[in-house]
């Protein structure tokens, strides 16, 4: 990864800004926890009765670990995002360090048409070492240092008018959050909620519509991910028994929550 001073820090990416969000129709950011300190940051659709897909053109965002931490790109939307380290010190944060994450696509990508609502990973990456205290953040573009330092703002050039031209444009407001969901996490929880369930089971497995987890009554949360790592599935209800059929034929990780504790289990998709 690129390590970069303030001052560059200041002049880069700014072509990103030259468009202005429309009323409506527009992306937020959300942070998706993996697991194993892995963390995918996925595109959500505003609210919106378009069934026109989105086409990305270049997008960015900047995520703030705790000092020393550092992080590398698994997987992103077009295979090549670039993360620009940087000093917190450097921009006032001095418990913090931070990486500028941004991608300019060859081709422009589609994702889905926001009437769908899907959200669209965007970028995984993993964590360095193993960290027990701190936060990792997605910095809001209406935050103190955001507003400092202009360039660090999330955005999204994309076209999202379905005009029979190509025309792109910020997507993401500038101005408000650009965020939505979950947008933090803090490292302090994995030391209470590390410990491995005892006696939980998925059967059957391999399935091909139906999963049934056994074994515990006390369920939090299920997620499940791909093998990239992707956040596929998070169900909210209903928990001891999740419907895959929708999902594709593959490896799946399946990770069961408590309070206390936590497993993944790899499930086989027929």
């Amino acid at each position: 990864m690129n390590k970069i001073t303030l001052p560059t820090l200041l002049v880069l990416v700014l072509c990103f800004f030259s468009g202005h969000i429309k009323a409506q129709d527009g992306y937020t950011y959300t942070l998706i926890d993996n697991g194993s300190y892995s963390f995918t940051i996925s595109a959500v659709p505003n609210t919106s009765a378009s069934n026109f897909n989105t086409s990305v053109q270049s997008y960015g965002f900047t995520i703030l670990l705790p000092d020393g931490i550092t992080a590398s790109i698994t997987s992103s939307l077009g295979s090549s995002a670039g993360a620009t380290f940087f000093n917190g010190s450097d921009v006032g944060q001095p418990t913090v360090d931070g990486y500028l994450i941004t991608e300019t696509l060859g081709s422009p990508m589609s994702l889905p048409a926001p009437s769908n609502g899907t959200l669209s990973p965007i970028v995984t990456f993993q964590l360095a070492g193993s960290p027990t205290s701190g936060m990792l953040v997605i910095l809001a573009n209406d935050s103190p240092l955001a507003s400092a330092v202009t360039p660090l703002k999330s955005f999204m050039q994309a076209d999202m008018i379905d005009d029979a031209m190509t025309s792109f444009t910020n997507v993401v407001d500038p101005n408000a959050s650009g965020l939505s969901g979950a947008t933090t996490f803090d490292f302090s929880t994995l030391s209470t909620a590390t410990a491995e369930l005892i006696g939980v089971s998925v059967y059957p497995n391999p399935t091909t519509d139906k999963i049934h987890i056994t074994g515990v009554s006390d369920i939090t949360a299920v997620e499940i991910t791909n093998l990239n790592g992707q956040l596929v599935l998070n169900p909210t209800t209903n928990l001891e028994t999740i419907d895959i059929s929708r999902l594709q034929t593959g490896v799946y990780f399946v990770k069961v929550q408590t309070k206390n504790a936590q497993k993944t289990i790899k499930v086989i998709k027929k």
